[in-house]
C-alpha cells in the first residue's frame, strides 16, 4: 500500500509492510481482508476473543480482538496490535474499532449481506508518526454445499487522512473438508496491493474454540512478500 509505506518510511520498510497487509481492513478471522455476512443465530449478547500472530518477512505482528454481538446481526469489535522488525527493532502499534450490521439471516435466505464501518489509527513507536483512517465495506456471503461451505464477496474502500481513497475488492471460499476442519482461501486487492491467503481452521470445540494456520503472499509496491499466521479464537463467551 504505497501511501502507508510513505507515511511510515522512518519506521522502516518492514514495519510499514506489516501494517499494510493485515490491520485496518475490518477483516473477519481467519481472513486478512474479507468480512463475512453469515449471521450466527446464537450470537445474542455474547462475547468473543480472537488472537493471532503473523510472521511476514522480518516482521512479527501480534493481534488481539475482543468482539461483542448485540444480536446475530449487529456487533462491535476492537482490534489492538503491535508490529516489530526483528532486525532493526523498529516498531509500530495500531487500534481499530469496527461496527458490523447485517440486513438478513443466511440460515433463512441462503445468503447474507450487510455493512461494515471502521475507524483506525497507526502509531510508529520510534518517531511518533501517526496515521488515522476510516473505511466502509459491503460484504455478501452465499451458502454452498448444503451449508458446508461459504462464498464471500466484499467491496468497499478505506480512506487515510490527507491521502486518497483506496478501493477494496475481495473474494474468499471456505468448505468443511472433514469433521470440524475447514479449508479456506482468499484473494483481495486493496489499492495497488494484492493479497493471496489460505489455510486450515480446526474447531477444537465447534462454535466455541478454533485454531487456524495459514500462509500469505502479498504483492506491495511491485514486490512479493511471504508470511505465515497462527491464530486462536474463543466464541460464545
Amino acid at each position: 500500500m504505497p501511501s502507508l509505506a510513505a507515511a511510515l518510511s522512518r519506521a522502516g520498510a518492514a514495519v510499514a509492510l506489516a501494517l499494510a497487509t493485515a490491520p485496518l481492513l475490518a477483516d473477519d478471522r481467519p481472513y486478512v481482508v474479507v468480512s463475512s455476512a453469515a449471521a450466527e443465530e446464537d450470537d445474542d449478547g455474547v462475547w468473543s476473543i480472537e488472537s493471532w500472530a503473523t510472521q511476514l518477512d522480518r516482521v512479527r505482528t501480534f493481534n488481539v480482538a475482543p468482539e461483542y454481538a448485540f444480536s446475530p446481526t449487529t456487533s462491535l469489535q476492537l482490534q489492538l496490535a503491535g508490529a516489530r522488525d526483528r532486525d532493526n527493532r523498529a516498531s509500530a502499534s495500531f487500534a481499530e474499532l469496527e461496527f458490523k450490521q447485517l440486513f438478513n439471516h443466511i440460515a433463512r435466505d441462503g445468503y447474507g449481506w450487510g455493512m461494515v464501518a471502521w475507524l483506525g489509527a497507526v502509531k510508529d513507536g520510534s518517531t511518533a508518526v501517526r496515521r488515522d483512517e476510516w473505511g466502509l465495506k459491503v460484504p455478501f456471503t452465499l451458502s454452498l454445499w448444503e451449508g458446508d461451505g461459504l462464498l464471500h464477496v466484499n467491496a468497499g474502500f478505506v480512506r487515510e487522512r490527507e491521502q486518497g481513497r483506496l478501493w477494496i475488492a475481495a473474494l474468499a471460499l471456505q468448505r468443511e473438508v472433514w469433521k470440524r476442519s475447514v479449508l479456506f482461501g482468499e484473494l483481495a486487492r486493496v489499492g495497488d496491493a494484492t493479497f493471496v491467503h489460505g489455510g486450515l481452521r480446526h474447531w477444537v470445540k465447534r462454535e466455541r474454540l478454533a485454531l487456524d494456520l495459514s500462509l500469505q503472499r502479498s504483492r506491495i509496491d511491485g514486490a512479493w512478500h511471504n508470511g505465515v499466521t497462527l491464530g486462536i479464537g474463543w466464541y460464545d463467551l
